[in-house]
């Protein structure tokens, strides 16, 4: 009897510790997985407004982000995990005629900043300064963003909203070179059409090639919004773009290994080029604004702004997160972070995956209040 009680006591006293290991274990790759998002943890990260927000953890483990507000973009730090958020700095400050837009960050290997963004000309008295361009812009900063300087102007566009360049991002090869994605459509002046294309520079974001280099096109339509990321454990540079091909805007992802180095632009047709979403969505859905990130376990991230099961109008998505494998291939399992009422919006999304694997969803809402950038955090767990 002793022995039964005794042996019953070290069953009980071991349950705990069977079900404390099984929640920590990270899920493996290819196991099936759902994300779960913590709403204890939403927060406020801007004040007075805010959209477009990035965010990375920097080698010290402190969080950066990035975002537009009042016309120009600024970044603010979290010394706790996004517990708290210090006073915004201005990255860059608008101009007469110019809103600076859509910035993103990148921590390089000698823990300098790079910061690029997106000047955007816009009419006064309803009248475009054809001085003023569309450009793609890099700024640095050495001091985790308390100041910034050596500004580069990398491209100019043409003046008129319908010739622009959109939406820069970039990335750090372990040769050092930095490769920088954006939209252009400032050489299809006569037509709707638009490309993702390239500059590189290989001294830290100092100088850059002079011209572009067009890694992706689809004739008669718009690639656009580009995300990259080095896939871990290969050669393979992916990014994620918004591809109209199908009438409404669903992500899609391109690749090129390192070999390839974008030596040709990847066409429709091309095996470089995949449909992203398991199942696909129907036509009418809008699914537009890709963020790509990768888990140090090896499964894919993939968010988008949405109108999937919400009212057909793109001005009221709301950002959707899908898993995908370790090829950045096959994303199912789709979530939605925030919750968010049909009357609101949560737009310009991103997401930021920390040295733990913690998920930081990120988007610009009115959900609750007025217009400013919150965030929340997840993991993923097995899918039941």
């Amino acid at each position: 009897m002793i022995k039964q009680v005794l042996k019953l006591f070290c069953v009980v006293l071991f349950i705990p510790f069977c079900v404390c290991a099984q929640k920590n274990t990270p899920a493996k790759a290819d196991a099936p997985v759902d994300i779960y998002w913590d709403q204890s943890s939403l927060k406020q990260v801007s004040v007075g407004g805010g959209n477009y927000a990035r965010m990375i953890q920097l080698h010290n483990g402190h969080l950066l982000c990035v975002y537009e507000n009042h016309s120009g973009v600024q970044c603010t730090i979290s010394t706790d995990l996004g517990k708290n958020w210090f006073a915004p700095v201005e990255v860059a400050s608008s101009i007469t005629g110019v809103n600076m837009a859509v910035p993103e960050i990148l921590e390089l290997k000698d823990h300098s900043l790079l910061v690029s963004y997106n000047p955007r000309p816009h009419k006064i008295n309803g009248v475009w300064d054809t001085t003023k361009r569309f450009a793609i812009v890099t700024k640095k900063s050495y001091n985790e963003g308390k100041t910034w300087k050596d500004e580069r102007v990398i491209y100019q566009a043409d003046y008129r909203f319908e010739n622009g360049c959109w939406e820069p991002a970039q990335l750090q090869l372990p040769s050092g070179e930095i490769q920088l994605f954006y939209s252009d459509e400032g050489v299809y002046t006569h037509s709707n059409e638009q490309n993702i294309s390239i500059f590189r520079s290989t001294d830290g974001g100092l100088t850059w090639t002079l011209k572009p280099q067009i890694t992706s096109f689809t004739p008669g339509h718009r690639d656009g919004m580009p995300v990259p990321i080095l896939l871990a454990g290969t050669s393979e540079v992916l990014y994620a773009i918004e591809d109209n091909v199908g009438g409404q805007f669903k992500p899609s992802i391109i690749r090129n290994s390192l070999k390839q180095n974008w030596a040709k632009a990847v066409g429709p047709n091309d095996t470089e080029r995949n449909y992203a979403l398991i199942p696909k969505l129907p036509d009418t859905v809008y699914a537009g604004a890709p963020y790509l990130r990768q888990l140090h376990s090896g499964q894919t991230l993939l968010s988008y702004q949405s109108t999937q099961n919400r009212i057909n109008n793109g001005d009221l998505a709301c950002m959707q997160v899908a898993v995908g494998d370790n090829e950045g291939k096959n994303f199912v399992n789709v979530s939605q972070p925030f919750t968010m009422p049909l009357n609101k919006h949560g737009l310009w999304n991103s997401l930021c995956v920390l040295n733990d694997d913690t998920i930081i969803a990120l988007t610009s809402t009115n959900a609750y209040g007025s217009n400013a950038i919150w965030m929340i955090k997840g993991h993923l767990k097995l899918k039941n």
